[in-house]
């Protein structure tokens, strides 16, 4: 049977739509940004900063951290292009045990990156680059949803930062042209069509002899555009974005720059990062794989097939996503920069391995810091597996919540009972639990990892789960039935560790990633002719 390319649970017969998680699993189109803008009650003007300003790899502050938006306000914003199905009611595999995500407490959390109006299946990845690179996130109850589906790999860059407070929006006029060396040199970049076409080959950036034409310049362009809007678009009206009005001629709340100078901004910083990891492959004389440079050679093929599936031609989709002054190399070469360095700077973060003492060092001098997310030597983290069995039946009360009779939860018990005796009568390992987790539990979340969740958080899942969790005997290898209102889980507690030094650990990773992103960046200045620059323009509406 057909598996949800999000959550993984079984799709219906006939159905694209996911049973558990509510997504479509079905070719997106060209959606407006807006078509499911969140009502205003759904998420505060606060929440809405807060959001954005940790995308952009702004350290977690105390109070995000405490009064951050809720899971369904952060994820508001991401339902911008495909209609979701209705959730499924209590009782329903997506209501199985919520966790909550998690960010980085010291340090810059990274941006998940979904470009693209329409969906150019070239490359199955999303990258993370901004000035930071690792964020800590658990799965909300194994649903966390992901912009689907996930198109190509997008050099996000977020080194220009969020607008804090809400900006007015300037009169429908072009501001008029700034600092000749800076991003404001031109109030507008935008050209005509004919106009922008002609200046695509026009050189307007270099870094150490490579050189960025106006139409790769294009493709970075508005992939910051649709990264914003596809995962904040329900918000834009918070930060005072019109996304039917001109991008020129808004100001974005940053350093008195319209909203097309600052994504201006971040596209020429992330083909800056690309060119310096680029260089710094080269140097070290790391090659690109075989896999990546077959998806380079079948690039042209894999964008022709996903024109068909909207009825349009190859140049009528480039156009849409990229505008009028971006062509088929222009965008190959943007996946040539993502290929010909981040897996160096992959490779290069995968050596860090920090010692006992270097973790515990770096709790210490932000010992403050943790403690006022209530993160002490206390406290500890638990991996946990279950085989969540729901009972079967059930009606529909007045509130439309599916309730259970006595019957149907003793045969549930009965059913979850027999399958934990079967496993006792068994290998009784943790590999063979797993296995009867993916191929009994109704967690759609988890029954595809063995019924696995990691480094759970005191309070991060139901009651009497959590309670299992952390009852103050339990040790690896215990199992045991924990009924909630979602049914009855078989247990088997995993591993637990000192939740100091996880957070410690991966904090310090994320400050060494950044150190060898930055040091890579620095050693390879950019310089840019402004006034060379022209942008065509991408209808967002």
């Amino acid at each position: 049977m057909e598996k949800c390319k999000f959550c993984q649970a079984e799709l219906e017969e006939g159905s694209t739509v996911c049973p558990a998680c509510g997504k479509d699993n079905a070719v997106v189109t060209a959606a407006d940004p807006a078509a499911e803008e969140a009502p205003v009650e759904a998420v505060t003007q606060q929440e809405a900063q807060d959001t954005l300003a940790e995308a952009a790899g702004e350290p977690a502050t105390q109070e995000q951290t405490e009064a951050a938006p809720t899971e369904e306000a952060a994820e508001a914003a991401a339902e911008t292009e495909a209609p979701a199905a209705e959730a499924p009611a209590a009782g329903k595999e997506a209501d199985a045990p919520v966790p909550v995500e998690e960010t980085s407490v010291v340090g810059k959390p990274g941006i998940q990156a979904t470009p693209g109006k329409i969906a150019l299946a070239v490359v199955a990845m999303v990258v993370l680059l901004a000035l930071l690179v690792t964020l800590v996130v658990y799965g909300i109850g194994g649903m966390r949803k992901e912009k689907a589906p996930i198109p190509t790999e997008d050099a996000s860059s977020a080194a220009t930062e969020i607008p804090e407070t809400a900006p007015e929006t300037v009169p429908a006029t072009i501001p008029a042209d700034g600092n000749p060396d800076g991003v404001t040199c031109k109030g507008s970049y935008t050209v005509t069509d004919e106009e922008a076409l002609a200046a695509r080959d026009t050189v307007v950036a270099t870094v150490d002899g490579r050189q960025l034409t106006n139409g790769v310049l294009q493709v970075y362009y508005w992939q910051q555009v649709q990264n914003f809007m596809n995962s904040y678009g329900a918000y834009a009206s918070y930060f005072g974005m019109d996304y039917a009005k001109p991008l020129d001629t808004q100001l974005s709340g940053t350093d008195n720059l319209t909203w097309q100078q600052l994504f201006l901004a971040q596209a020429l910083d992330s083909w800056h990062q690309m060119q310096a990891l680029g260089l710094e492959a080269e140097k070290a004389s790391f090659a690109m794989s075989p896999e990546n440079q077959a998806s380079l050679e079948g690039l042209q093929t894999s964008l022709e097939e996903t024109a068909a599936q909207y009825s349009m031609t190859l140049a009528e989709l480039l156009r849409s996503n990229f505008g009028p002054g971006a062509l088929l190399e222009d965008f190959r070469q943007n996946q040539a920069d993502w290929y010909g360095g981040v897996p160096y700077y992959y490779n290069e973060c995968d050596k860090l391995s920090p010692t006992e003492q270097e973790v515990a060092d770096f709790f210490a001098l932000h010992q403050e810091d943790y403690a006022s997310h209530d993160i002490t030597k206390d406290g500890h983290l638990v991996d946990v597996r279950h085989i969540l069995i729901m009972p079967e039946g059930g009606a529909t009360d007045d509130s439309g919540n599916t309730v259970y009779t006595d019957e149907e939860w003793q045969a549930c018990q009965e059913k979850a009972a027999e399958l934990l005796k079967a496993w006792e009568d068994g290998e009784k390992t943790e590999e063979s639990f797993a296995a009867l987790a993916n191929e009994h539990s109704a967690d759609g979340g988890s029954n595809q990892k063995g019924g696995l969740y990691e480094n759970v958080t005191p309070g991060q899942m139901v009651e009497e789960f959590d309670a299992w969790c952390f009852d103050d005997s339990r040790k690896a290898g215990d199992t045991g039935l924990v009924k909630t209102v979602f049914g009855y889980h078989i247990m088997y507690f995993s591993d637990s560790r000192p939740q100091w030094s996880y957070y410690a650990q991966q904090d310090w990773l994320t400050e060494q990633r950044n150190t060898i992103l930055e040091n890579m960046v620095t050693q390879h200045p950019m310089d840019v002719d402004y006034d060379k620059i022209v942008l065509g323009l991408v209808e967002m509406n």
